[in-house]
């Protein structure tokens, strides 16, 4: 899933425990790898980046993602959500904590955070390895959409 994806799902979770910060941070973190079961058509996306075939592409992707995920949190912190601001944070950490931890490991390769790796590989593939993936862009178009719905809800 997008990065931007997993920041709404976060500050979803907290916008409905506001007092409750930790919890949100914690399910963000579990829903986190729930959403990634479900196939959004990155399999090879990063196929190419592990295989150094097409690494610019991939950091591409990622880059653009993460630009249009702090705009995402940038238009949070100036709409209703302005109350909650704390524990909005916390979901959307742990929303993206995952991803963030995967990527410091791609890059330095860090034997402590080699754990995370595996239980983020084995929820990304869970149904992919077995069902296949779907294309890249009906991976886009799916998640726009989700993201579409999601937000007309809470608009």
């Amino acid at each position: 899933m997008f990065i931007t994806t997993h920041a709404l799902i976060g500050a979803l979770i907290a916008e409905q425990m506001p007092n409750h910060p930790v919890l949100a941070f914690v399910l963000a973190i579990a829903a986190h790898f729930l959403a990634d079961a479900i196939p959004h058509g990155d399999s090879k996306l990063y196929r190419g980046y592990a295989s150094h075939e097409r690494v610019r592409r991939a950091v591409a992707y990622v880059m653009i993602d993460c630009l249009v995920a702090m705009f995402f949190v940038l238009g949070l912190f100036n709409s209703k959500f302005i109350d909650h601001r704390f524990a909005i944070s916390c979901g959307v950490v742990g929303g993206v904590l995952p991803d963030f931890l995967v990527g410091l490991f791609e890059i330095f390769r860090l034997r402590q955070l080699r754990w995370i790796h595996r239980v983020h590989f084995y929820f990304h593939n869970l149904v992919v390895s077995k069902r296949g993936d779907v294309a890249l862009k009906t991976g886009i178009a799916i998640q726009f959409s989700l993201l579409a719905l999601v937000l007309s809800r809470i608009g």
